[in-house]
């Protein structure tokens, strides 16, 4: 059914992946580009072609559950006339059937703290598609999925479709800087396959010219906006990042001969979409060394130990607590643990992007952190890097290192320039 239809050349080493003894190691494909790349539209066919030609059974999922009738479904149906396959495959809201097999329209997550759907229920799936993949938050969500994907009788694959981010994204840690690429790539490595197509590989007649127009005028006046959202690079800070990867001081080791004292901040959350957000530094004269951080959404409970035992190890003389919300509550329960600890109870009026932007200078200036962070601050980090100055959400990283910068301007003056 496909061979009336126009494949670039780049995705032929796809539709090989029919053929068993076509690489039989690979087992993942990594799918990058930028607009009009062709990403989508093609691996719609592909999983058509996978349905009627090979009897596959297709998981096709995007992250947020609501986005799937909205875009990935209607992709995927819109290539059933062009295939002329209309007569034979059965097209319901969540499911394309035929003969016994099917492509299974599902969304990942489904609370609003990222709960992931059942994946007890999945079975007989040896194909898995994750469209916009640069959605998933992180490799263990991932690997619930991939380990799946377990058919005993044909070839199991999994496949990324993304619109590449920040070099800090997981996908880029895990599948190219640990395979030394750096994207942009058409090859196979070990058992992952790589394809990158741009809108420089499709046919221009089936463009708009005034997105071709647009494009030309990107490339001379947002080079960086051209490389990443129209060649699909990856790049190392995003347009409108609060706090830019590359705007971060590091240390690799503390300052000699200096006295210091150590200091947390707490920005407590009781569950719910919010993280609990506690960095945790060492402040030589001006120089802040963040040392560690707290960031997850476990219950105030299990924080409260959390807290301690940070507390002991880097041997925090003062921790901080914004008290709006669950704070005075919160305070009152360290105090109770820790009656030695100078437990400073900090109420703040100001609107949180406000105080983050205003304090987002003294972070880059005075703020140094760890070459290796700990896997907490890791993650604390990626949400600095990722914040805007125009985000709503997923703030907490921010808003807490911009709590600990007010503090220590308004209480010790360190700043003062």
């Amino acid at each position: 059914m496909t061979e009336s239809i126009k494949i670039t050349e780049k995705f032929e080493p796809l539709f090989n992946l029919f053929n068993d003894s076509f690489h039989p190691e690979v087992d993942t494909v990594i799918i990058t580009g930028g607009r009009y790349s062709l990403k989508s539209h093609t691996v719609s066919i592909f999983s058509l072609t996978s349905l009627f030609n090979y009897g596959w059974n297709t998981l096709y999922t995007r992250y947020t559950n609501m986005s799937i009738t909205d875009s990935v479904k209607p992709e995927v149906s819109d290539k059933i006339d062009i295939m002329n396959l209309g007569r034979v495959v059965v097209d319901t809201q969540n499911h394309i059937e035929y003969n016994g097999n099917r492509i299974s329209f599902k969304g990942i997550k489904t609370g609003s703290k990222g709960q992931t759907a059942n994946l007890k229920s999945l079975s007989g799936f040896n194909l898995f598609i994750n469209d916009e993949a640069e959605e998933l938050p992180d490799l263990k969500t991932f690997k619930k999925i991939f380990y799946s994907i377990r058919s005993t009788k044909k070839r199991n694959l999994t496949i990324l479709i993304l619109n590449p981010t920040i070099k800090e994204h997981w996908i880029f840690k895990e599948f190219f800087e640990k395979k030394g690429l750096e994207g942009g790539d058409n090859c196979v490595v070990d058992n992952v396959m790589y394809i990158h197509t741009s809108y420089l590989d499709a046919d221009f007649k089936l463009m708009p010219k005034t997105i071709l127009a647009d494009y030309e005028r990107m490339k001379v006046e947002e080079p960086e906006q051209y490389e990443n959202i129209v060649l699909g690079g990856w790049i190392e800070n995003l347009e409108g990042a609060v706090f830019p990867k590359t705007s971060i001081k590091r240390y690799n080791e503390f300052p000699e001969n200096m006295e210091y004292f150590t200091i947390g901040f707490a920005d407590p959350a009781d569950e719910g979409k919010d993280n609990f957000a506690c960095p945790f530094a060492r402040v030589y004269g001006n120089r802040v060394y963040i040392l560690d951080a707290i960031f997850d959404q476990q219950n105030l409970t299990i924080q409260e130990s959390q807290v301690v035992g940070k507390v002991k190890e880097y041997d925090i003389k003062k921790l901080v607590i914004e008290t709006n919300s669950f704070g005075a509550y919160f305070s009152r329960r360290i105090r109770e643990l820790m009656p030695m600890l100078d437990v400073f109870g900090q109420y703040s009026k100001a609107n949180k992007m406000a105080r983050i932007l205003s304090y987002s200078g003294i972070v880059k200036r005075h703020f140094y952190f760890p070459e290796t962070p700990t896997e907490e601050l890791n993650k604390f980090m990626k949400q600095m890097f990722k914040l805007l100055n125009t985000s709503k959400d997923e703030d907490d990283a921010g808003d807490s290192i911009s709590g600990l910068a007010a503090h220590l301007e308004k209480y010790y003056g360190i700043f003062n320039e």
